[in-house]
């Protein structure tokens, strides 16, 4: 009896997984992602609103919050791909028609989120009439979609929820007068040089909200996870653990697909794992960022690709002088790589000395043939030559400048074959400045980072008629800070390196090739600006050339500087040596 009863179950969890593989099938067959759609609905919103919104995945149905679309993570509503493809124009549209009619929380309402598609169903009659007006299409499409709905489980009815979305809460449009409220500057060093050795993607979320909590409350929380986590107290052994505990996140994978990211908390803590989801934080600015009108800053033209011309003055820089020192951090670099710096030293010297063929001398061990035709030519022609016919062999001099172009964006606070970043900038820039500084060579070490087009500071570390001896100390105390805005820091660079009067000039860029700011500066657009600024250097007659130590790199940089003008590095230890080269490169072309 037993045996039959086994095969009794055993049938039916066969029939069960069987229509459940033919059911996830059919799903398959009609299912439309965002992802997929993205680039076309956010053109389509831009165009409609015209205004730069941006489109996220939801947690279930969406709606808007300020310049963000919100909408389902994928659909299968619908029994075909075209019709759930015509779901998510629909909504795409909706929304821009509910954004025009201003329907939705504002900053100043207190509400419950239980009625927030409540309130969306009951204003949708107002908006869709608007909607049929302007979009008459839309309407055959919305009978089509209650028709085929899926019913709401509870009142057997068409579940309308998904046609109308939920009210979010704006924020109000303001721009602070100080600083960004929602970006941090104060970063952790990280201690023992931990790393993430985990990361797992979270689920789909509209809004969150940052907390403010301290640490007593935090230790507090961790004490009742670590009974939560053992079978009884007195198993307790009276440790605590690390803060952000072991790496355990793939353990918990499966339960942190039920986690809710509403709100967050924001800590310096160095941690083992990272839990990433893409969200829009209750910030009440469209364009944050640090302005300082008062400060003393240049404007500078962004190169627009889509419009094919420059928005003027567009962006802020804010040249300062770095002013503070870390005389350790000099001596301990200097010291670690003493070995490094001799055969740097001995290579280089090498290259500065390397004696050159110089053509049509009044004096040398050789003729020259060509300036020996030419003078049978003067000749004959009657004509007085060129007393110039000799070949000699002797050092080249270079009229040269060299502005090196350090990136300390937060993105080089990030580690490369367990190396930190911003550390390998820091020691190359002293030690390749020692090598320059002894061959009598013109140059200057800056760094950048961005906050928006508002403001870019541009970083003076060693300017180029600056005493190195004094320079040097100063480098070592720069720490990453903001984002990428690379564009207007080449510029910048630019209008320095212009003033020198050497023939040759050499803008070098250290960074991790990608465009990256709080308010888009990314993608296309980010790049196209980037190579525009450079068409600009070269009409200067001025030369650049980009060193990245980051993988990704090669899906830019070959973008922005084109063939044989950037280099992306397997390594850190593989840049100084790349700038050695690079010298070469430039000494003798």
């Amino acid at each position: 009896m037993g045996f039959e009863l086994d095969e009794i179950v055993y049938s039916k969890v066969v029939k069960f997984l069987k229509r459940r593989k033919q059911n996830n099938a059919e799903l398959l067959s009609r299912k439309v992602e965002l992802s997929t759609l993205k680039p076309r609905l956010t053109l389509l919103s831009r165009a409609i609103c015209g205004a730069p919104i941006e489109i996220y995945p939801a947690e279930r149905e969406g709606g808007y919050k300020d310049y963000n679309f919100f909408l389902p993570v994928d659909c299968t509503l619908f029994p075909t791909v075209e019709v759930n493809t015509q779901f998510y124009i629909y909504r795409t549209i909706y929304l821009c028609v509910q954004r025009q009619l201003n329907y939705n929380w504002q900053p100043n309402e207190n509400i419950q989120e239980e009625f927030s598609s409540q309130k969306a169903i009951e204003i949708a009659p107002i908006i869709l009439t608007k909607l049929f007006e302007e979009y008459p299409t839309l309407q055959d499409w919305f009978d089509s979609f209650v028709l085929q709905l899926p019913l709401d489980k509870k009142a057997k009815t068409p579940d309308v929820s998904w046609l109308y979305g939920k009210w979010m809460k704006n924020s109000p449009e303001e721009i602070p007068k100080d600083t960004l409220k929602n970006f941090e500057d104060v970063q952790q060093k990280l201690q023992n040089n931990i790393e993430a050795e985990t990361t797992v993607n979270a689920k789909a979320i509209e809004e969150i909200e940052s907390l403010a909590i301290d640490k007593k409350q935090q230790e507090d929380y961790v004490l009742l996870h670590n009974f939560e986590k053992i079978d009884t107290a007195e198993e307790f052994n009276g440790n605590w653990r690390d803060f952000d505990g072991k790496d355990e996140l793939e353990e918990h994978q499966e339960a942190l697909e039920d986690l809710n990211m509403r709100f967050t908390v924001r800590v310096d803590d160095p941690v083992h794992s990272v839990y990433q989801a893409d969200f829009v934080e209750n910030t009440s600015v469209a364009e944050s960022a640090e302005i300082d009108e008062k400060g003393f800053h240049l404007k500078y033209d962004e190169w627009d690709f889509k419009k094919r011309k420059y928005l003027p003055n567009f962006c802020k820089v804010y040249p300062k002088t770095q002013v503070k020192t870390d005389t350790a951090y000099y001596k301990r670099t200097m010291s670690k790589y003493k070995t490094t710096l001799i055969g740097l030293r001995k290579m280089l010297t090498n290259v500065n000395n390397r004696l050159q063929q110089q053509r049509k001398q009044l004096q040398g061990e050789a003729f020259d043939l060509d300036a020996l035709t030419d003078l049978y030519t003067d000749i004959h022609s009657k004509v007085s030559p060129d007393e110039r016919i000799y070949l000699t062999q002797r050092k080249k001099e270079k009229d040269l400048a060299i502005l090196v172009l350090l990136d300390i964006s937060l993105s080089s606070d990030g580690y490369a074959a367990g190396n930190r970043v911003i550390d390998v900038e820091k020691e190359v820039s002293i030690l390749f400045g020692e090598i320059l500084n002894e061959f009598t060579i013109d140059f200057a070490i800056d760094g950048f980072y961005s906050k928006t087009r508002n403001f870019t500071t541009y970083l003076t570390l060693k300017d180029f008629k600056e005493n190195w001896d004094k320079a040097k100390f100063k480098i070592g105390s720069i720490e990453p800070n903001g984002y990428t805005r690379i564009g207007p820091a080449l510029r910048h660079a630019g209008a320095r390196i212009s003033q020198s009067d050497a023939r040759n000039k050499w803008i070098i860029l250290i960074s991790d090739g990608k465009p990256n700011d709080y308010d888009k500066y990314e993608g296309q657009h980010g790049i196209q600006d980037i190579k525009q600024a450079l068409r600009e250097l070269n009409e200067q007659e001025i030369n650049s050339y980009a060193l990245a130590i980051e993988a990704q790199a090669k899906y830019y940089l070959p973008q922005m500087f084109g063939q044989n003008h950037y280099q992306i590095l397997t390594s850190p230890e593989a840049l100084l040596k790349s700038l050695a080269n690079l010298y070469e490169k430039i000494k003798h072309q």
